[in-house]
C-alpha cells in the first residue's frame, strides 16, 4: 500500500479526539502533558494541533488514555451538496489507494472488513451515544456516495467480499454541518495483540447490546474493554471474577462461555450462582489466588489506586493470568502516577499493557493487558 506522505514539520496540523461528553476537560489536560495544547470544540469532541512529520509516531504518543477515538491530521472541507462532499472525500482517498483495494465494501458507515482501508461516517450528536443522531442519514449518503465515485473512478470489479483483516489505512469523515465535514485520513497503528489505533469502531464506541440477565449495568464496561483488546474470553477459558458481586461481569464472562471463579465477601446474584460453570469464593478479593494461572482476571472492585497497583503487582508478577481487564477508580481528578505505575508493572513483566477511559466508564479507567506484549 502506498504510504502517506509525511507532513511538513513547519505547519502544525489539526487533530481531532472523542470522549466520553463531560470528561473533555480531563481529556484537555491529559493531552497537556503529552505536549499538546488541545479545547474543546463539541460534547465529546477536543480539537489540537500536532506538528509531526511522522504520524504513526505521534499516534503512538498521542494514544491519550481518555480519548476514544483520534482523527489525526483533520481537513475541513465544505461543499453545498452530499455529491460534493463526496467528491472533495474522493480526491484526497484515490491517490492512497491502488487497484483491488476496494474490494468488500458493502457498508457507508460502520467498520469496514476490507484488509486495505476502512470508513467511518461520524455525527456529533453520536458522540453522545445518541442511537439515531441527527445527519446520521446525510453522513451515511455521503460515504455511499465515497465509495460508489470509488468504484467508478478505479474502475473494479467486485468478485467477493474480504471477510476478516484489520484494514491498514482509516479515512474518517466528521460532518459537523450539513455543508462541513472534518476529513481525517490516516495509518492504523497495529497494537498486539488485536488492539489498533485509531479504533476499529466509529468514533471509539463499541456495540453494547442490552442485557435483561445482567444484574447491574457495569456488564457495558467489560464489553466495551473486550472489544477494544480484539482478544476475547473462548469457551471453557478459566477466569475469575474479583470484586464479583453481584455478577455483572462474571456474567459477561459466562456468555463467551468461560469458566469463572466469582470472589467476594457478599453472593452473586441468585441466577448466576446456581450456575454450574460458576464458582462463589466468600471472601477478601486482594489476597485470593488461583492455585494455577488462569486465561482471565476481571475485576471492577471498589478500592484505592494504591491497591490496584498492588493487585497488578502481584498477578502480573507471578504470571496469574493471561489476560486481565482491572478498573482503577478516582476520587477527583485522575491518579496518574498510580496508572502509570500500573501499566509500567504489567509491562516489565512482559504484558501489553494500555488504559482508557470508555464511553460507559465513570470516574475510573480500564487497564487492559495481555501476557507476550513487547512492553507497548
Amino acid at each position: 500500500m502506498p504510504e502517506l506522505e509525511p507532513r511538513s514539520a513547519a505547519k502544525p496540523q489539526n487533530w481531532l479526539w472523542t470522549c466520553r461528553h463531560t470528561f473533555e476537560p480531563t481529556l484537555v489536560a491529559e493531552l497537556a502533558i503529552r505536549g499538546v495544547r488541545a479545547h474543546p470544540v463539541l460534547p465529546g469532541l477536543v480539537q489540537g494541533q500536532v506538528m509531526t512529520a511522522d504520524v504513526r509516531q505521534a499516534l503512538a504518543e498521542l494514544d491519550a488514555v481518555y480519548a476514544l477515538q483520534v482523527l489525526p491530521e483533520a481537513q475541513l472541507l465544505r461543499g453545498g451538496s452530499i455529491q460534493q462532499l463526496a467528491l472533495q472525500v474522493v480526491e484526497q482517498v484515490q491517490p492512497l489507494l491502488i487497484p483491488g483495494q476496494i474490494d468488500g465494501i458493502d457498508g457507508p458507515v460502520a467498520h469496514l472488513p476490507g484488509p486495505s482501508w476502512g470508513l467511518h461516517g461520524l455525527v456529533p450528536a453520536q458522540l453522545k451515544g445518541n442511537p439515531q443522531p441527527p445527519m446520521q442519514r446525510r453522513v451515511t449518503l455521503i460515504a455511499q456516495a465515497v465509495t460508489e465515485r470509488l468504484r467508478q473512478t478505479a474502475r473494479i470489479v467486485l468478485k467477493q467480499k474480504v471477510k476478516s483483516g484489520r484494514p491498514q489505512l482509516l479515512v474518517q469523515m466528521l460532518l459537523t454541518e450539513p455543508e462541513a465535514l472534518w476529513l481525517s485520513i490516516a495509518p492504523v497503528l497495529p497494537l498486539p495483540p488485536q488492539q489498533a489505533w485509531p479504533c476499529a469502531y466509529p468514533a471509539g464506541l463499541a456495540d453494547v447490546a442490552d442485557d435483561d440477565l445482567a444484574p447491574a449495568s457495569s456488564f457495558r464496561k467489560l464489553h466495551e474493554a473486550l472489544a477494544c483488546m480484539g482478544v476475547t474470553p473462548q469457551p471453557g477459558d478459566s477466569a475469575v471474577d474479583l470484586g464479583a458481586c453481584p455478577g455483572g461481569w462474571t456474567r459477561v464472562l459466562r456468555q463467551y462461555g468461560a469458566r469463572v471463579v466469582a470472589v467476594d465477601r457478599s453472593p452473586l446474584a441468585a441466577h448466576l450462582l446456581a450456575d454450574p460453570q460458576v464458582e462463589f469464593k466468600a471472601g477478601d478479593a486482594f489476597a485470593w489466588r488461583p492455585a494455577q494461572s488462569v486465561q482471565w482476571l476481571v475485576s471492577d472492585i471498589v478500592a484505592f489506586p494504591e491497591r490496584i497497583v498492588e493487585l497488578i503487582a502481584a498477578w502480573c508478577g507471578q504470571s496469574l493470568c493471561s489476560n486481565l481487564v482491572v478498573q482503577m477508580k478516582f476520587k477527583g481528578e485522575p491518579n496518574w502516577p498510580c496508572l502509570n505505575a500500573a501499566l509500567a508493572i504489567a509491562r516489565q513483566h512482559g504484558y501489553f499493557a494500555r488504559a482508557k477511559h470508555f464511553f460507559n466508564d465513570k470516574n475510573e479507567v480500564t487497564l487492559m493487558a495481555c501476557r507476550g506484549g513487547d512492553g507497548g
